[in-house]
């Protein structure tokens, strides 16, 4: 899971799947939007930052896997269209959406360390020794703050509802109090004066969109023909156990002649493909009930069609 706060919100909880994604970046491309798109799926979290219109970065980022660019740009439209995901819009500065990208292509120097047992003066003293530059990450189940630092000097401050970032570090600073807070320290190299490209520029959406379109669809196709063969498979079971308990209740009624009567009126009567309902079994009793008066008289018969239809309701369930 990417850890960030949530900016200002522009749109919460959407279903991209209802979404043509690529017609959306281009609205947003073209408005000179800036800030982040955020994708939460079953299997992972996507992120697509904006800058001024230029879609400058994409991540993908599962358990064992992350994605850059192209390839997270197209796992997020599957992602979306196979309906496991959903969309936050966030906007943000010029300046801060550049810093998040940054911080998720940089590295991870500590991870989920518990804030009660850090020293923070002396890892704050570490950062300004070492001149570093990337930011802390302070958060809990609930909320998320960045502590943005550069050359080991800090820069500002990012939390859930910010556009920019700001120099007060009362709200910030307050996710720090809270019980439970963990702290990342994540390096970011190279951002001073960083110029990068228009990923929408250079990409052609629409394939990609097209692509993961009939991937999604192929996938979708396999799963229903292995349910309808898996189905086929239990309901032709079912029907063998219904046709041995009638064949065998007949045998028990009249004889080895009752079985041959039963399979002789299963196999006139009954479907050989789907499912079988009481519907279904009305022809069977009734062709059975016909023959069997050559060999057995009315009790018998009652009493063996009786017994067969409540024992057949348990395979039809």
């Amino acid at each position: 899971m990417i850890l960030l706060p949530r900016g200002n919100p522009v749109k919460e909880r959407i279903d991209p799947g209802k979404v043509n994604l690529p017609d959306a970046l281009r609205k947003l491309q073209g408005g000179g939007f800036t800030g982040y798109l955020r994708f939460d799926a079953k299997s992972g979290t996507g992120i697509v930052i904006f800058q001024n219109g230029k879609l400058i970065s994409a991540l993908f980022e599962a358990d064992r896997e992350q994605l850059i660019a192209y390839d997270a740009i197209a796992r997020i439209f599957e992602e979306s269209l196979a309906g496991n995901a959903l969309l936050d819009i966030y906007k943000l500065s010029p300046d801060l959406a550049l810093s998040i990208h940054a911080l998720l292509h940089g590295e991870v120097l500590y991870k989920g360390q518990e804030l009660k047992l850090i020293d923070i003066k002396a890892l704050l003293g570490k950062l300004k020794e070492d001149q570093v530059s990337g930011c802390l990450r302070i958060y809990t189940r609930e909320r998320i703050a960045l502590i943005f630092y550069r050359n080991g000097s800090p820069l500002g401050f990012f939390h859930d509802g910010s556009t920019d970032m700001e120099t007060n570090a009362d709200t910030s600073m307050s996710v720090a109090r809270l019980p439970g807070a963990k702290i990342d320290v994540l390096i970011s190299r190279g951002q001073e004066g960083m110029v990068l490209a228009d990923l929408m520029g250079t990409a052609d959406l629409g394939a990609l969109w097209k692509k993961a379109q009939e991937r999604i669809a192929r996938e979708r196709r396999s799963r229903e023909d292995e349910a309808s063969r898996n189905q086929e498979l239990h309901e032709k079971d079912r029907r063998l156990k219904l046709q041995g308990f009638l064949r065998t209740t007949a045998e028990g009624h009249l004889g080895k002649i009752g079985a041959s009567l039963a399979d002789k009126a299963a196999e006139k009567t009954l479907p050989q493909t789907g499912g079988l309902t009481e519907t279904d079994l009305a022809p069977f009793f009734e062709n059975l009930a016909k023959a069997a008066k050559l060999v057995a008289g009315p009790s018998a018969i009652n009493s063996m069609l009786e017994e067969m239809k409540k024992g057949a309701r348990a395979f039809l369930k």
